[in-house]
């Protein structure tokens, strides 16, 4: 790394500090906090110091730099800066503590970060208060530093700075008539810098705007809930004054309505909730701390955030209102926009992905249903296939024996790797019509996959099992034969998903992971309509994080056929994340081995690009990283702009970006933003995209306000394989026709138009077309 990135680096570290006092990664609303902590120059110098040399000593002791690039570790020493410049007269005596405070802060944030982070808990602002605290305590007799009243005295410092001509121009700011409710909400944002002043506190909440509509609307309900109870009851010990109103009570209810949990209106009236234990904790806090001459600080804020938190964690089962933010991206409205967007088009985090337990093409002649015939009650939720021929039937010849059934013999598979956990295999085949009722199940295996998630197949042929108790068994790998033992009046495979592994257990709702969905066939009396009963066992009895909310079971083709057609004619849906209807004919996919090939970014694999019209200009880098999470991401070296994916054997997709927006790499995150690997040609694929696509300030604005409640805003992916050679050929050109669009009030609007072109297993070309740009891209492996 050059000096000069090394220093821009450094520098972003200690912006970042200033943001982070509002949980924010936005740089303009970092510049703007810094510009208002020179309201006070004092502080803002104090304020400024102390963020550098957190950040310079954690980079040299060697802490977490992601940590520390996002200011995580630095913004309590910001804080601590500011307070004791508030605190203390300027001088040699505040600089040294500044410098101490410093190092304390860092300390104590490294400390309790790892303390609380291993509970899932974040620090908050406790550093800065233990960090006051200690100095507070020990500066008059270490350095006989008395406090001072520097935040009385700051006309002084301005005068120093601009003489009379800044000195009026301060007061003449600082004299403006505001409305008194208006001054006090702004002196209170203001406050959570240590200014006292309602024009610093004017910036604050411009630049929390700027920042996010949704924390903006916070901040203020928070103030009004905190005011109205001031005025009702009268305030409580330790005052509502400005600083009380801003640092615990405003930062209090962003953090829990809107950071740490999913903005929605459970999470609104959770922040509301927080001012009432806010109250007490600032009251029975002021109480005791007085006697020891210490200040509350953001005490308050910190205990109510935590407890909040907490409570949260606990729960066994946890509802879709208030959703702890999974992946923190340091804005509302983008945390929410993700999740909102991930729980429409992937699957739950965790999830095991089941596959069909067969080969070739089977109908669902049962599915989830509540009536019957077989499948009622607690083991509604299960699935029966039998393979049926052109003519409806599922027998050749007379049909009277076992083995004219198309289905009977055929090879069951392993829906997913797992251990054997019980197996029988004794029971005799019924003849066709019959049933047993005293071994309803027949022959059949279980296997465990993960902790409290078991498969069942039954009604295998006897003694067809070739693995036993405690065997571990790969995906595909054959358990047994298709028989007609127990309740099976003809042959036919039951599988079901359950949480022990006994046989006969209550079923599970779990879709299988992808498969292929052949056009709709009109279901026979005996076959009834699925519906999924949300009474049922769901997911989050698995596992608690996967929530049944969390489980994208694609409701609306369940609801209705697929009505996907190519010239006139319905064409297969490739289906991922879903569970088969009754009266479907669904099989396993087939690859197509070119796209898989193309779209296989293993870590270390990195791609020249080039704009095709400057075939001789530098190349861009784009290069496959992974994370502290392990998760996989596109990184271009020229922009630093960085795009997550993610995907199985079925399906490639982008799960994120973050960077310009006017880079290469966006285009290409937006033009293969979900692409099926399975050789459907024809099908048009949709996908949802979240709300940052839209560049529309006033439309995102409004939307932003909007979106804890509604969101009318629909920004939508859809893309088309044009095959150009035979389906699954490895060396078949391919191109991929993607389109990017917004709509709302009925109107849609194009963002982007792509052309993919794969060749021979690699990617090859990118042509993009957006309002007022035609984008030509080439591609090619990149050197070491």
């Amino acid at each position: 790394m050059t000096n000069s990135s090394s220093t821009s680096s450094f520098f972003r570290a200690v912006l970042h500090s200033y943001a982070m006092l509002f949980f924010s990664q936005h740089r303009g609303f970092a510049w703007v906090l810094l510009l208002v902590s020179f309201s006070h120059p004092a502080a803002g110098v104090a304020g400024l110091a102390s963020a550098a040399l957190a950040v310079a000593g954690a980079r040299a002791a060697g802490f977490n730099r992601e940590w520390t690039d996002r200011g995580a570790y630095s913004f309590n020493a910001l804080l601590t800066g500011l307070a004791l410049a508030s605190f203390y007269p300027a001088g040699w005596a505040l600089a040294g503590l500044v410098v101490v405070g410093a190092g304390v802060a860092l300390l104590l944030s490294v400390a309790l970060g790892g303390w609380l982070g291993g509970r899932g808990l974040p620090f908050l602002s406790l550093p800065f208060v233990g960090t006051v605290w200690l100095l507070l305590l020990g500066g008059d007799p270490l350095l006989h530093l008395p406090a001072g009243e520097g935040s009385l005295y700051w006309l002084n410092e301005v005068y120093a700075l601009g003489g009379p001509r800044l000195v009026a121009v301060a007061q003449w700011v600082g004299d403006w008539p505001w409305p008194p409710l208006l001054a006090t909400y702004l002196r209170a944002l203001g406050s959570v810098l240590f200014q006292d002043s309602a024009a610093a506190g004017l910036l604050v909440a411009g630049g929390l705007l700027w920042h996010s509509r949704i924390a903006f609307s916070l901040s203020g309900l928070a103030f009004l809930g905190a005011y109205g109870l001031s005025v009702l009851t009268g305030p409580a010990t330790g005052g509502i004054n400005e600083y009380n109103l801003g640092a615990n009570y405003i930062v209090a209810a962003i953090a829990v309505g809107s950071v740490f949990v999913i903005p929605s209106p459970a999470s609104y009236g959770w922040a509301l909730g927080s001012v009432l234990v806010t109250v007490l904790l600032l009251a029975a806090g002021t109480a005791l701390l007085d006697r020891l001459g210490l200040p509350a600080l953001s005490l308050p804020y910190c205990g109510t955030a935590l407890l909040f938190l907490y409570v949260l964690l606990l729960r066994e089962r946890p509802g879709p209102s208030l959703v702890l933010t999974p992946v923190q991206r340091y804005s509302p409205e983008r945390n929410l926009y993700a999740y909102a967007t991930d729980r429409e088009r992937l699957p739950a985090p965790g999830a095991v992905s089941l596959t069909l337990p067969f080969l070739g093409a089977w109908t669902c002649t049962q599915g989830y249903a509540d009536g019957g015939p077989t499948h009622l009650g607690d083991w509604a939720q299960a699935l029966d296939f039998a393979i049926v021929d052109a003519d409806g039937r599922t027998y050749q010849g007379a049909g009277l024996s076992p083995s004219d059934f198309y289905a009977y013999n055929k090879p069951v598979l392993a829906p997913a790797d797992g251990v054997v956990e019980e197996v029988i295999q004794h029971i005799e085949d019924n003849a066709v019509g019959e049933v047993n009722l005293a071994q309803n199940w027949g022959n059949t295996v279980v296997l465990r996959h993960a902790p409290g998630l078991y498969s069942q197949l039954s009604h295998l042929r006897a003694h067809s099992v070739p693995v036993k108790i405690g065997d571990f068994v790969s995906r595909g790998e054959i358990i047994g034969t298709c028989g007609n033992s127990g309740r099976s009046p003809e042959p036919h495979l039951h599988f079901q998903v359950q949480t022990t592994p006994y046989v006969g257990s209550k079923t599970l709702v779990y879709p299988l992971a992808y498969f292929v969905a052949e056009p709709w066939k009109a279901k026979s009396d005996s076959m009834d309509v699925l519906s999924l009963s949300m009474d049922k066992p769901s997911l989050s009895m698995v596992m608690p994080s996967l929530k049944r909310e969390d489980v994208s079971i694609e409701r609306e083709t369940l609801s209705r056929p697929s009505d996907s057609t190519v010239n006139g004619a319905k064409t297969p849906q490739l289906r991922h994340f879903a569970v088969p209807m009754a009266g479907e004919t669904v099989r396993p996919p087939a690859f197509n081995r070119s796209l898989s090939q193309a779209l296989r970014f293993p870590p270390g694999y990195a791609l020249a690009v080039r704009a095709a019209d400057a075939p001789d200009s530098p190349a861009q880098r784009w290069e496959v990283f992974t994370d502290a999470y392990n998760l996989p991401y596109l990184r271009c070296h020229a922009t630093g702009a960085v795009a997550y994916f993610g995907g199985d054997a079925s399906v490639f997709y982008f799960t994120a970006f973050y960077g310009a927006e006017d880079s290469w790499l966006y285009r290409f995150y937006q033009a293969a933003y979900r692409v099926p690997l399975a050789s459907l040609p024809g099908q048009v694929v949709y996908d949802a995209l979240p709300l940052t696509v839209v560049k529309n300030p006033v439309l995102a604005w409004v939307q932003d306000v909007l979106a804890p409640f509604y969101r009318f805003v629909r920004p939508t992916f859809q893309l088309e394989e044009e095959p150009s050679g035979p389906a699954g050929w490895p060396g078949r050109a391919v191109c991929l026709r993607s389109r990017v669009a917004v709509a709302w009030f009925g109107q849609e609007h194009e963002i982007q138009a792509a052309e993919l072109l794969v060749e021979d297993g690699t990617l090859t070309a990118l042509r993009v077309h957006r309002p007022g740009e035609a984008l030509n891209l080439t591609f090619s492996l990149a050197t070491a």
